[in-house]
């Protein structure tokens, strides 16, 4: 019998048992106050899926991957049943992700602008649905989705989760729908649907105050110390 296709199979369960969370997708940034960021990716699929595919996206996943500078490793939850992949890569300021190169996995998904607003720092982020969509199908080897396929997805509002944690406290997000807030954590459960072709993203934080670190200012600290040690000698004397 001809193993079925891993995007066919997977269509099949939502459409026969409405199992949205047979797939799982999370992009997990972290961003420092340097503007250098931390990026890990979870891509993980249901094991029954993996096992009866005729081709196992992920070892194709996990060549191209690695071979585009991530660091991968194999990622198994035994709670949901799902085993898969996880992409981590260091970046020297987050807006690389904008320009990685041909081949890479995650290349041209996402769009990123960090900038400023008054005393605030502002994160924005359109994410390609429609690409990620796509990538996932090229991925399992599969011919471009039918009309069937296409409303399947959208009955099955597959999510993904996109979270950053930023480098101070968080004033303002949006989409306020789908968010939430811990700390200075930020998570969005996003739907993957095909008529929402673009996703955009918007927070925005209070920069943490650092202690001065320049010798002036460190000199004008120490004369104040001292000026008020001296009083507190001369009103001893007394």
């Amino acid at each position: 019998m001809r193993p079925i296709g891993l995007r066919r199979l997977l269509l099949v369960f939502l459409s026969t048992l409405g199992l949205s969370g047979c797939l799982t997708l999370e992009v997990r940034t972290r961003l420092s106050p340097d503007g250098s960021a931390e990026r890990a990716v979870v891509i993980a699929v249901d094991s029954v899926l993996l096992q009866t595919a005729a081709v196992d996206p992920m070892e194709s996943l996990r060549t191209r991957a690695e071979a585009s500078g991530w660091r991968v490793e194999r990622y198994q939850d035994p709670a949901r049943g799902q085993e898969g992949l996880r992409l981590h890569r260091t970046l020297a300021a987050l807006e690389d992700l904008n320009h990685l190169a041909e081949g890479d996995p995650l290349a041209g998904l996402e769009q990123i602008t960090v900038g400023e607003e008054g005393d605030f720092r502002t994160l924005s982020v359109t994410l390609s649905i429609s690409g990620i969509l796509d990538r996932l199908r090229i991925a399992a080897g599969e011919p471009p989705f039918s009309e069937e396929d296409l409303s399947l997805l959208r009955a099955a509002d597959l999510p993904l989760v996109y979270e950053l944690e930023l480098p101070g406290p968080i004033v303002e997000h949006s989409p306020h729908s789908g968010a939430q807030i811990e700390g200075r954590r930020i998570r969005w459960a996003i739907p993957l649907r095909p008529d929402q072709p673009v996703v955009t993203l918007y927070a925005a934080w209070r920069p943490a105050r650092s202690i001065p670190s320049c010798p002036g200012s460190w000199i004008g600290l120490a004369a104040v110390g001292g000026a008020i040690l001296r009083q507190w000698i001369l009103h001893r004397k007394r």
